[in-house]
């Protein structure tokens, strides 16, 4: 079955929110951690009650003295990302932890409390070594979790101008994050299709017409006979795409392609597609 084929079935299946969402998010820094847990709120719901949160804050030794009572550190720090969820009727779990070598404990944490997310928060001035000395062995490791999400931090703020790059046939599995993106009341998504497979491809036009019935004039298509700047990126409060079309970004020539806002990769498991 050809990638898109099974993309699309999986976006086919979650249109109406069926399917629980249980993520598992990982960070060092506190503060995209909370950003993280608002983000996955709005990315977890279901009409089945179900989903769930695992939140794995990492610290490091020096930063446990510093904290002393993890316990009460935790029951303060999260207090209100906790009224949040309970609000939303959704279980989040909430774990701090020492960690010598974070990959195995997200590892570990993974086996515990299985996920159909796994969503990595990496700050924006970090991401180049995570890349190359981290990414690869979660890649590796990964097979069984269906998507794995990486947020790059680079000042975000708020959720509501989001830009979607598709830059290769196996972008189109941010489709599944769309869905749940556009029914929330502030949000805007512009998508820059630049390889032209919503058109091309009479399974993803449909998709797409879906989508924006559903978006209610919140999703548009960039059009592509305009340049995309430096300041229109700039003003995007988010940067949502797939991996493959994420390493062709990166490598071209396009003049803001090292210049983006916070950022959400997106790679779905190799068992769903490249």
């Amino acid at each position: 079955m050809e990638p898109i084929d099974t993309f699309l079935k999986k976006i086919n299946k979650d249109l109406d929110f069926k399917i629980p969402v249980n993520a598992l998010i990982s960070f060092f820094n506190p503060d995209t951690g909370k950003l993280l847990c608002k983000l996955v709120a709005n990315l977890i719901r279901s009409e089945t009650f179900q989903s769930t949160l695992t939140v794995l804050h990492f610290i490091d030794e020096n930063m446990a003295t510093e904290i002393g009572d993890l316990e009460y550190y935790k029951n303060t720090f999260y207090d209100d990302i906790v009224e949040l969820y309970e609000a939303k009727q959704l279980l989040i779990r909430i774990f701090v932890k020492i960690s010598a070598d974070y990959v195995d404990d997200i590892l570990e944490m993974g086996e515990k409390y299985p996920c159909n997310l796994l969503l990595i928060g990496v700050e924006h001035e970090t991401f180049p070594g995570f890349w190359e000395e981290n990414y690869p062995r979660l890649k590796n490791s990964v097979a069984n979790i269906p998507t794995t999400a990486i947020f790059v931090n680079n000042g975000f703020q708020r959720l509501n101008r989001i830009f979607v790059p598709i830059l290769d046939k196996t972008d189109v599995y941010v489709f599944l994050f769309i869905n749940r993106l556009i029914v929330q009341e502030k949000v805007s998504v512009m998508i820059w299709d630049a390889i032209g497979i919503i058109e091309s491809e009479p399974k993803m036009k449909k998709l797409y017409q879906y989508f924006y019935k559903k978006a209610e004039g919140k999703l548009e298509l960039w059009n592509n006979e305009k340049k995309i700047g430096i300041d229109y990126i700039a003003e995007q409060d988010l940067v949502l795409m797939g991996i493959e079309g994420w390493e062709k970004l990166q490598s071209s020539a396009v003049s803001w392609a090292h210049s983006l806002p916070s950022a959400l990769i997106v790679k779905p498991a190799t068992n769903e597609g490249k």
